[in-house]
């Protein structure tokens, strides 16, 4: 991911933001089940939550696509 994001233009802080969010992101991923399936992850039942969570993600790939061309 850093190397993505590294190949993003962007000012120094809004970059260190952005590798944040993707670390939180990762992490939220892990721990709940949205991605797949483990017998540790915490089921999230809550449309509202995934549609939340799906537009969270997309905008930072969407970005990064826009940004890197």
């Amino acid at each position: 991911m850093k190397i993505i994001l590294d190949a993003v233009p962007s000012v120094p802080s809004l970059r260190e933001r952005l590798e944040a969010e993707a670390v939180e992101l990762t992490s939220i991923g892990n721990s709940h089940l949205i991605r797949h399936s483990e017998i540790s992850q915490v089921p999230v039942s809550d449309v509202d939550m995934v549609d939340y969570l799906f537009h969270r993600l997309f905008a930072m790939i969407q970005l990064m696509l826009r940004k890197k061309h």
